[in-house]
């Protein structure tokens, strides 16, 4: 952007975003450097990512060393035989939600054999990039075997991505149609914090729990929430996998997985949405690692912390006992 003095200075500053009493002198250029490449005298940004990601990869080596290997596998009502369990069926409200925050479940029903279905409300369509995070998720959840008929994005008036709430009877009924098709005995979505706290994850919980309570519906199917965290328990990254175990632990199912990366490697499909931000979430949050399970219990139903103590033994039945094998 060349500038030089005078009112045309001042009508360039402002369309740049600058203060217009700035001046750039006559005949020099004004060039706005991207993130990546704007020295503010600290660690450059390609720098501070490699350093977390070998971080990353560093710390479960180092606490292994100190503490032992982490409790890795399934527990809980998402132990046991896979073909016990029936279909599970994952609800989110964006593509990338699966790979940000379901992802250790995900691998872990996948290699237990577990039949999976994933309904995605919406096509994230916030900055016109419908159609391709449409197929960014497509290729996501193919790394699972998921496609077909399995995989549902929809894209519906009423459930567009945003900063708003969605219709609960909405999404209901879209989430007991999908789930009468498939035939899932398990819905996986988020608990009412929606982890992140966004409207749309909200709603996509409130709405699989009304759809579970709703009357005259297909055969009653299971609901675990993925337990929201406070702050300091979100970003301990793989660390959670220590931090749990020190923790009165009441979920309902647990699923770790060990490999650090193995997220990110999931959220590179998503390439559109791979800013250095989601980089470092990515690299160390706990969903990441660890997704933990509150059962939803409608009125009249046992307490969650009444059917996971029924569950545990299940799990850890001979010759199903959780272990690393398991990841």
């Amino acid at each position: 952007l060349k500038t030089g003095r005078g009112q045309g200075t001042g009508v360039a500053m402002a369309a740049a975003g600058m203060p217009p009493e700035v001046e750039v002198p006559e005949g020099f250029e004004l060039k706005w450097l991207p993130l990546t490449e704007a020295d503010d005298g600290g660690l450059p940004l390609g720098l501070m990512v490699a350093i977390a990601a070998v971080a990353a990869v560093a710390m479960p080596l180092a606490l292994a060393a100190l503490f032992g290997p982490p409790r890795l596998g399934r527990e809980g009502r998402l132990g046991g035989a896979g073909e016990a369990l029936g279909r599970v069926a994952l609800v989110v409200a964006h593509p990338d939600d699966e790979a940000m925050f379901f992802w250790p479940t995900l691998l872990q029903l996948q290699a237990a054999g577990v039949p999976l279905s994933v309904l995605c409300l919406s096509t994230g369509n916030f900055d016109g990039l419908g159609t391709t995070r449409r197929l960014e998720m497509e290729r996501s959840c193919a790394q699972l075997g998921v496609a077909g008929e399995d995989l549902v994005i929809l894209d519906v008036e009423g459930l567009q991505d945003g900063w708003r709430s969605w219709s609960e009877d909405l999404v209901a009924r879209r989430i007991l149609d999908f789930v009468q098709d498939r035939g899932a005995a398990i819905v996986l979505t988020f608990d009412e914090g929606g982890v992140s706290g966004h409207p749309n994850h909200v709603s996509t919980s409130r709405g699989v729990r009304r759809a579970r309570d709703a009357k005259g519906g297909p055969t009653p199917f299971e609901v675990l929430l993925l337990d929201s965290v406070g702050l300091p328990r979100k970003y301990l990254g793989v660390a959670s996998q220590w931090a749990d175990a020190f923790l009165d632990d009441s979920s309902a199912a647990t699923c770790t997985w060990r490999h650090p990366l193995a997220c990110l490697r999931a959220l590179s499909c998503h390439w559109s949405q791979l800013v250095w931000y989601r980089i470092l979430f990515t690299l160390f949050s706990r969903y990441s690692y660890v997704n933990t399970y509150t059962r939803y219990a409608s009125f009249g139903e046992e307490e969650p912390s009444a059917v996971a103590a029924a569950a545990a033994p299940q799990a850890a039945a001979p010759g199903r006992q959780p272990t690393g094998s398991d990841a």
